[in-house]
């Protein structure tokens, strides 16, 4: 049987766009692998370069799926330069990600977990300047809550009702009890659709689990916790040379 010409191009362009599709997703992968790593490892400049590379691959392939990647990468960063109290690194990426999480509500699959970070950008605002942190603090959670109506198997939007719960102070609703539960359905949720992407946001959770359990007093669930993670990644920097020594000294 012979093919036309015709066909024989649409065969020949099927191939090459199922093999660039192919590069490209693994490209998306290696740099969620980096991120990854950069978690891991605790390494600042490594982060800030990682996103600089998804920054480059969205302007070529703008889709919601590498936006989001985008800033779930600056997500982190911003976090790790706030606790390092580096505010005008911290404020930058901020600022950028404030106009990227725009794009990302204009899509419907994609709405709760624009919900749940935009909720916490209102929360780094806060470390920013706590003078806001009652304006800032109920929008945060307005947010939060939008995040687990539009989706309540998300597991962002529980694991930020966690750290909403436990950063927040007692007189305005915080507590480190329900921390505790919020967290435990983010890490269930986690497990049952581990996206690549999502890796180190679990490690992270189970760590906030961990801690959690430090401040409701419950030592051995917490040093429990840290040995959970150290089995998933051995090497994750923080937990195996900072967290668990501190709590297994509490704990004697």
């Amino acid at each position: 049987m012979l093919i036309s010409k015709k066909n024989l191009l649409l065969i020949v362009l099927l191939i090459l766009s199922t093999k660039t599709f192919f590069l490209i997703a693994n490209e998306r992968k290696n740099m969620q692998d980096q991120l990854y790593y950069n978690f891991v490892t605790g390494q600042t400049d490594e982060w800030e370069k990682t996103i600089k590379n998804i920054e480059q691959y969205y302007d070529s392939f703008s889709t919601p799926s590498v936006l989001y990647d985008l800033l779930l990468a600056r997500y982190g960063f911003i976090a790790m330069n706030l606790s390092n109290k580096n505010n005008d690194v911290a404020r930058k990426h901020l600022e950028k990600a404030e106009k990227e999480i725009e794009v990302l509500f204009n899509y419907r699959n994609y709405l709760s977990k624009a919900y749940a970070m935009r909720g916490t950008f209102f929360a780094f605002r806060i470390s920013l300047n706590p003078f806001n942190t009652i304006t800032l603090g109920n929008k945060a959670n307005s947010y939060i809550e939008k995040a687990i109506e539009a989706d309540p198997s998300n597991p962002t939007a529980w694991m930020e009702k966690g750290n909403s719960s436990f950063y927040r102070p007692s007189a305005f609703g915080g507590s480190k009890e329900n921390a505790v539960k919020y967290y435990k359905k983010a890490i269930s949720l986690f497990e049952k659709n581990m996206h690549n992407n999502y890796r180190w946001l679990y490690l992270n959770t189970l760590t906030s689990l961990a801690k959690s359990y430090e401040y409701t007093g419950d030592y051995k669930l917490e040093i429990e916790t840290y040995n959970r993670i150290l089995e998933i990644e051995p090497n994750l920097t923080i937990v195996k040379n900072e967290l668990l020594p501190a709590a297994i000294k509490r704990n004697n």
